[in-house]
């Protein structure tokens, strides 16, 4: 066996298959890096190169192997951050749960499990497709446990709640890892069925190593199969220059993709809004913003994101999202109070009042999956909340009056009608009543 590196007609035929397979274009970093890869795998069978490739194209094992080492799996949670904002603050609250969110070219996992931590922060029922071409990286998803390195993008509030020491790396919660699935996915190839109908698709720093043809088969496969879905890609990867097929829309500092309806129109990201309110029929519903925030700490609300897009003024924003969100219930509109009520939650993570409030108005949509979500939420930010302040906020209700509430609205809780008509106290000092129709109103 030569134990030098394989010859470029060797590097050429091993590129050129793995365009054919799986769209990789043949660019000279990736030529480096595959002449390694095929280098170790001749090595690693104790063959010469040309032996090596024989076996190699009539092998899929042998293939899966190389693409194994070939693909590139640097990842992190939270990565660019600034499209998990504009995720959190402006998309999510407007869809309607269950969600499915595809991330595909999932790499190591970091980024299914930070959506999936979206999910339960925000209190939406929702689970993430993890795709890739890579089985090693798929092992790597599925198993969940990464070092302390791995888990840098992650503030200590996310950690404390998401994660459990497991010897020298860090495991994700059971909860978490139940929402997530798996599945050994070419992206050139068809949609998968387990990936139809999810309303957000996340392939980022995918398409920069496909070729011109492969990236437009794949957004192509995605404007058929997913005509309304948002799509995020990196920020190093253009669609205008593969294809006329999707509209660009820029939110905040960061840019999402939508594939094109009707002459390009966009389709309605609400399709409620409130009645009575600051926020127009049909429209995107944007809290402000200031490009040169400062980033707040990691402890106060919207922990982990300290991009741009922070907002300026929260008690400002908090105290609009509310009394729009209480005119919405008046209205009878509870769909539009639970997406006001959701970015009340985006702004203030911690606040056992602002995800007791989703809560109720999920349940008023009957939502009640999403409402049990919600109401574990509210009662872990209660448990970690000032009693004397949660009282001055609620005007004088006892915080065990609130912890006796959440405890009797768990799934397997007792609910009488004496328990559902009990009042709720609204964070303006107001009370929220139950009525037996599910419907709320502030009196």
């Amino acid at each position: 066996m030569s134990s030098g590196d394989p010859s470029e007609t060797i590097v050429d035929r091993v590129a050129e298959l793995l365009r054919t397979a799986v769209g990789l274009k043949p660019e000279p970093t990736l030529r480096a890096r595959l002449r390694r890869c095929i280098r170790d795998e001749a090595a690693r069978l104790t063959v010469d190169a040309e032996t090596y490739i024989q076996a190699l194209t009539t092998s899929t094992t042998l293939r899966q192997a190389l693409l194994n080492r070939v693909t590139v799996q640097e990842t992190g949670f939270f990565r660019h951050p600034e499209h998990f904002d504009v995720l959190m603050r402006e998309i999510l609250p407007t869809l309607t749960p269950p969600l499915t969110i595809w991330s595909a070219g999932c790499a190591n996992g970091q980024e299914a499990f930070s959506l999936v931590m979206l999910l339960e922060e925000l209190g939406i029922d929702g689970s993430v497709i993890a795709t890739d071409v890579s089985t090693a990286a798929l092992r790597r998803t599925s198993a969940a446990r990464y070092s302390d390195r791995e888990i840098s993008g992650l503030t200590p509030t996310r950690i404390k709640r998401h994660l459990t020491r497991a010897g020298l790396e860090w495991q994700v919660n059971q909860s978490l890892r139940d929402r997530v699935s798996t599945l050994h996915h070419n992206l050139i190839a068809p949609v998968p069925d387990q990936a139809r109908g999810s309303q957000v698709v996340f392939c980022r720093n995918v398409l920069i190593y496909f070729s011109t043809e492969h990236a437009r088969i794949f957004l192509d496969r995605i404007a058929n199969a997913l005509p309304t879905a948002w799509v995020f890609l990196g920020a190093a990867e253009t669609i205008w220059s593969i294809g006329d097929r999707y509209e660009t829309v820029r939110i905040g500092g960061a840019y999402a993709y939508r594939p094109r309806v009707e002459e390009g129109a966009i389709p309605a990201v609400v399709s409620a809004m409130p009645a009575a309110g600051s926020v127009a029929a049909g429209s995107v519903l944007r809290l402000p913003s200031a490009a040169g925030a400062e980033s707040e700490p990691e402890t106060g609300s919207r922990a982990g994101f300290g991009s741009g897009a922070d907002v300026a003024d929260d008690s400002a924003a908090i105290a609009r999202l509310v009394r729009d969100g209480q005119d919405a219930l008046a209205a009878r509109n509870d769909q539009a109070a639970v997406v006001l009520f959701r970015k009340w939650v985006y702004l203030a993570q911690d606040d056992a009042l602002a995800h007791l409030h989703l809560a109720l108005a999920l349940e008023a949509v009957g939502d009640q999956a999403s409402a049990h979500r919600a109401f574990g939420a509210s009662r872990r930010a209660l448990l970690e909340s000032d009693p004397a302040q949660i009282s001055a906020a609620v005007g004088g209700y006892d915080a065990a009056e609130l912890r006796a509430l959440l405890d009797g609205r768990q799934p397997d809780a007792a609910r009488s009608e004496t328990a559902r008509s009990d009042a709720v106290p609204s964070a303006t000092g107001q009370s929220v009543a139950w009525r037996p129709d599910k419907q709320q109103e502030f009196s």
